[in-house]
């Protein structure tokens, strides 16, 4: 249960954002999990289903795509032969893993830029979804694409509220007026409003922005003050959460859960 969503827009990069709630195996919840993260020169994923799996597929990912120093400095990956490559190397992980994990499944979300095509105003978007157990790549590649895994896929009030925010008439295009990521930044607070006024077990309000160009990543979050008519201040900040499973375990026993069996 959790909402990780990958979109592409006309200003020719992409953004990926990932809300922080886990479900134990007891039914209670925590914002306790970062679920998106840069992987590579210049791709970015995010995982759903159990959260071990989901930390080991983004570990191997991330192996996948080292490379040196000296060569990240003028090198990136072409997502399309990325998303050709990897299913072998998930499918290994997910069987590997203990039957009450894989039991749970496990879905990837993988968002990169092309290196060489073009699109709109910049580089080319590829989005693929990679589900388990076989991890066939599903990619997406229009210059305007929303798609998503998780829970948050099937709540018809995040898609009412989201889809007329791609259309090319919508008023938040005018957001990246003399602020590259400026409409990632407003679609990510738009996102936040919407989990905020539909919230769902599962599914926290918090969520990571994660903004893709041609030779950059940026990490964000949704942090914010709300005003309210009295005067009063409500600061929204993200809870400390964790960024591999190992920290998990650290959180998850501190707070009173185990977390075999954990979902997200």
């Amino acid at each position: 249960m959790t909402w990780v969503l990958a979109t592409s827009t006309v200003f020719g990069y992409g953004a990926l954002y990932s809300d922080v709630q886990v479900t134990f195996r007891d039914g209670s919840t925590r914002d306790l999990v970062q679920k998106a993260y840069p992987l590579g020169n210049y791709i970015v994923a995010g995982f759903s289903g159990s959260v071990r799996i989901g930390f080991l597929l983004l570990q191997s990912l991330s192996d996948a795509l080292r490379i040196s120093d000296r060569e990240s400095a003028s090198m990136a990956w072409d997502p399309f032969w990325v998303s050709k490559v990897w299913p072998s190397i998930a499918r290994s992980v997910f069987n590997s893993a203990p039957q009450e994990e894989k039991a749970l499944s496990s879905s990837i979300l993988m968002l990169g830029v092309s290196p060489t095509e073009s699109s709109g105003l910049g580089a080319r978007v590829i989005c693929t979804r990679f589900a388990s157990p076989d991890f066939l790549p599903g990619i997406m590649a229009r210059p305007i694409t929303l798609c998503s895994i998780g829970s948050g896929s099937g709540v018809r009030e995040y898609k009412r509220s989201i889809k007329p925010l791609f259309r090319l008439s919508s008023g938040i295009l005018k957001a990246e007026i003399g602020e590259p990521g400026g409409w990632a930044r407003q679609l990510g607070f738009s996102i936040s409003r919407t989990l905020s006024d539909h919230p769902r077990n599962g599914i926290s309000r918090h969520i990571h922005i994660i903004i893709v160009n041609r030779g950059s990543i940026h990490v964000e979050t949704n942090d914010e003050n709300i005003y309210s008519p009295d005067g009063s201040i409500v600061e929204i900040r993200m809870p400390k959460v964790a960024r591999g499973y190992s920290e998990f375990l650290s959180l998850a026993n501190a707070s009173g859960h185990a977390a075999t069996g954990a979902i997200c």
